[in-house]
């Protein structure tokens, strides 16, 4: 956790720092893919898996934003980012019955997440590469769990709402964001860009303090994969 307000710090440093430069303002939108799963110590592997549960696996989750783009100079800039991201796992049972040949459960948390990201890059002819990172803070909306089950060929899905306060989940997702982006410019006002994050949290999800022995974690990771456009003002 010590990591996350070094890099706060680092950007808001660097921003001070830079008050003499005339700052170019982009205005942009961005949309993808979070492929999500759930990062388990021992004990929460333990406690998770009991049963049938045979492993966890990447769940493909919506993500969508807006973002602001503070440019400092060619190679350096800020970027803080709205965005509506969802977080969870696929948890996949073993295949007891013969006739079963599909049995997963998906868990999924919509998050309201504040990214503060530092882009440091250059630019070549009409495109350019920037190096992303930077400090995430994401609180828990709502929540949504679906089971779909295939036995002899009938297929059945299940869905039902997750009660944040009731299975004790906290709501908080502190975390940071590394990767980057590739940019195209579209003339002088606008610019195409993909981008890929590994999303790191560092917030343990559960809300149980457990005093004597380990401790059980969850985690949220993520591989964010986005496209957008950025408009210059």
């Amino acid at each position: 956790m010590k990591l996350l307000p070094q890099i706060a710090s680092l950007a808001l440093l660097i921003t001070l720092s830079t008050t003499g430069l005339v700052a170019q303002i982009s205005l942009g939108i961005r949309g993808g893919l979070n492929l999500s799963k759930w990062s388990l110590n021992d004990e929460a592997r333990y406690q998770f898996e009991t049963g049938d549960v045979d492993r966890q696996e990447n769940a493909g989750a919506l993500l969508g934003g807006v973002l602001m783009e503070i440019r400092l100079s060619d190679n350096l800039a800020i970027q803080p980012e709205v965005n509506y991201i969802q977080k969870g796992t696929k948890s996949v049972f073993a295949e007891a019955d013969p006739d079963i040949t599909e049995f997963y459960v998906v868990t999924m948390l919509d998050y309201l997440e504040v990214p503060l990201m530092l882009k440091v890059g250059t630019g070549f002819g009409i495109g350019r590469f920037d190096a992303l990172v930077g400090p995430s803070l994401g609180y828990a909306l709502s929540g949504m769990r679906k089971a779909k089950a295939t036995l002899a060929g009938r297929t059945v899905t299940l869905q039902e709402d997750v009660d944040l306060e009731q299975e004790e989940i906290r709501r908080i997702d502190a975390g940071a964001q590394v990767g980057a982006s590739l940019g195209l410019g579209l003339g002088s006002s606008a610019r195409l860009f993909v981008d890929g994050r590994y999303l790191i949290g560092f917030s343990n999800l559960p809300k149980d303090e457990q005093s004597g022995g380990e401790r059980a974690t969850i985690r949220n990771r993520g591989i964010a994969l986005t496209a957008g456009v950025l408009f210059s003002f």
